[in-house]
């Protein structure tokens, strides 16, 4: 390259990226105005979030490592760690989950706020965050996630997965996973949220998820005391929803009226991989060093105005 190019070739990268920032801000800025008018006349307050600055490969502050193999039961095969070669800063504004290996031997990680949000008796909480899901050339196996999860035993004190997407299918899901395991339904599931699988919207096509970054949002709404619900969103748009009167009282309030922490993971094989692919995954082919990545995390409480 010669000295000229050199001089006009920074400039256009930062303009490029300024660019691509401005995009993010305007349309996380209007998905929550979106998801506010769905609320209607609510004050919403931002209670916490992570834009992720700092130096690259520098671990998140506010966040804990989930380390080990296995250790929520999904079944899935990486052994998750907290090397800056799975997760940490990318330097840019980001985080980056990347998961490494190959065949059944893989690294990944999975982080978790180390403090927990409620959604306040009459009010909301929403949960939302700008996320691009791995592209990996071959992704059998690969499971990103955005998700929070109740304090107590899975899965009476409740699970709300806010976006989930396997195979590297370019799509998304959400669920509700609540009651209890001993419960026997018709349909061979357990509890008032159907274990295993939960309340699921099940698996949503997500153009472009792949290849840019989307908003991913939940909102709790404890408004209506009789008949809270669960709302879901992409982009600001309404896509899912799970009311009280579905699951009854007593477990929706075991699952839903308390606080939950925030966990971002990349995991790679595993129960939810396998039954949408009919398959074992990962593959052999499966690629490795795919990245989820992470813009911010920000948490509101909305309170009637």
């Amino acid at each position: 390259m010669r000295p000229a190019e050199l001089i006009l070739a920074a400039p256009r990268r930062v303009v490029a990226l300024a660019a691509s920032l401005a995009v993010a801000v305007v349309a996380a800025v209007v998905a929550v105005t979106v998801i506010a008018a769905n609320s209607g006349t609510v004050r919403w307050d931002l209670v916490w979030g992570d834009d992720f600055a700092g130096p690259a490969g520098q671990p998140p502050g506010g966040w804990k490592f989930d380390t080990g193999q296995g250790i929520f039961g999904d079944g899935d095969v990486a052994t998750l760690t907290s090397s800056a070669a799975n997760a940490g800063l990318d330097g840019r504004g980001g985080l980056a989950i990347t998961a490494l290996g190959h065949a059944q031997s893989w690294t990944s990680a999975r982080i978790q706020t180390e403090r927990g949000f409620a959604a306040p008796a009459g009010g909301e909480l929403m949960v939302t965050a700008s996320i691009r899901q791995p592209d990996p050339a071959s992704g059998t196996g690969y499971w990103p996630a955005f998700w929070m999860l109740g304090p107590g035993p899975w899965p009476g004190t409740g699970e709300i997965d806010i976006m989930e997407d396997v195979n590297a299918d370019s799509a998304h899901s959400a669920a509700l996973h609540c009651g209890n395991l001993t419960q026997r339904n018709a349909d061979g599931t357990t509890g008032p949220c159907h274990e295993y699988t939960g309340l699921s919207s099940g698996l949503r096509p997500c153009p472009g998820c792949q290849r840019g970054y989307h908003t991913y949002t939940v909102v709790i709404d404890r408004r209506d005391a009789a008949n809270q619900q669960i709302r879901w969103y992409l982009d600001g748009h309404l896509f899912f929803s799970v009311a009280e009167s579905q699951v009854g009282g007593a477990p929706w309030t075991e699952a839903v009226d308390h606080a939950f922490s925030i966990i971002l993971d990349l995991a790679i094989g595993g129960k939810y991989p396998d039954s949408a692919c009919r398959c074992t995954a990962p593959s052999p082919a499966t690629t490795s060093g795919a990245t989820m990545s992470v813009r911010y995390v920000r948490v509101y409480r909305g309170v009637p105005s």
